[in-house]
């Protein structure tokens, strides 16, 4: 297995725009590659090998195997060419983490890498679950989301905002090199999606263009600096990033929650809730009233909404950089700015301190 704790950074990729266009749809696979397979208890057997699931950037496989001790056991498997090995290593890297918080709501990963067969595919393998695809409890999913959110805050392996391998939101290469402050950290997110969408969406838009430099001008700092003034700070926890309820299913044997195909990094705790704002994926403010009674606000708690539609406005840009060939996710992303940017005109000098007394 590769060692996911060393790997070379670059940005933007040097493949990215192959990225951008990678499609691919699963196959049927007649055996399993030496090096999947050495990664499996000895003198396992290989019963059968099928597609698992619909993706559109790499191929999935169900593995049934029967045990040493006679028992069946299912495994999954994704894998991908031309950037496979980056997306394979971050999908290891961050489950790896997920799973030492909550190792009963996470898919166990076991292993990455490539094939013995050919060096340019490479995999990433983890226990299977059988799951419902609905959109789960709040009573039940949100918990599981708070309770990974509380015990990982303040373990930040470098203290800081940022995840130490580079991760992917469906194909799209994502930019988390390690920051000192949650601001710092979520402009250089946002400018590298934006770069991203620009370079797939491929349309020149001046109105947007103008709107994405109040962003960062206003709307960011207005938004976000007060979590880090007046004394305060935003103590980094793990943040899962893509928590649409095709990420978030029910186990259907166990009735458990399951989470996976984590984007993983360090950072505003907050910032996990923004994909539960698209009413596209049937979440909303049940989730927030849920979270909300757990966590509480993040000071000033007048700003949570407005902080909510703009971590919420990441996953429409990324929406608009996936699907090109609709304007629907840019028309989204720019609404929201201009109504921030006509809010917060004058960006930070707007924040006024709430002094309360003793």
């Amino acid at each position: 297995m590769s060692d996911p704790d060393s790997p070379p950074r670059e940005w933007p990729p040097r493949d990215l725009l192959a990225a951008l266009s990678l499609k691919t749809t699963a196959e049927a696979e007649l055996q399993l590659d030496e090096n999947v397979l050495s990664e499996l208890p000895p003198d396992t057997v290989i019963l059968e090998i099928t597609p698992s699931g619909a993706s559109a950037w790499v191929r999935t496989v169900r593995i049934r195997t029967r045990q040493p001790d006679g028992s069946t056991k299912d495994y999954f498997k994704s894998q991908g060419g031309s950037v496979g090995k980056r997306m394979m290593l971050g999908a290891f890297a961050s489950e790896r983490a997920f799973y030492e918080y909550a190792p009963q709501n996470i898919p166990k990963p076991i292993a990455w890498g490539n094939y013995k067969s050919d060096q340019d595919i490479w995999f990433y393998l983890a226990e299977y679950h059988n799951m419902v695809d609905k959109v789960p409890d709040p009573r039940k999913f949100v918990p599981v989301i708070a309770k990974i959110h509380q015990e990982s805050m303040g373990k930040s392996p470098r203290g800081k905002f940022g995840f130490d391998v580079p991760t992917h939101l469906a194909n799209i290469s994502i930019d988390n090199g390690w920051e000192e402050t949650w601001e710092s950290f979520f402009t250089r997110a946002m400018s590298s999606m934006l770069e991203l969408e620009g370079l797939s969406q491929g349309k020149a838009d001046l109105e947007y263009e103008i709107l994405k430099q109040k962003l960062f001008a206003k709307v960011i700092p207005r938004l976000l600096r007060p979590l880090e003034s007046g004394g305060r700070e935003v103590t980094p926890c793990l943040i899962h990033s893509d928590l649409w309820p095709g990420n978030c299913m029910i186990d259907a044997d166990t009735d458990e929650i399951m989470i996976f195909d984590s984007c993983a990094y360090w950072g505003h705790n907050e910032s996990d809730l923004g994909s539960w704002r698209a009413p596209r994926y049937r979440m909303g403010k049940p989730f927030f009233r849920e979270y909300q009674r757990l966590v509480g606000l993040s000071y000033p708690e007048e700003d949570w909404d407005d902080r909510n539609a703009l971590y919420a406005m990441r996953y429409d840009i990324l929406s608009s950089a996936l699907f090109p060939n609709t304007d629907e996710f840019r028309k989204i992303a720019k609404n929201e700015m201009k109504r921030l940017s006509e809010k917060y005109p004058n960006g930070f000098d707007d924040f006024i301190e709430v002094v309360t007394q003793d």
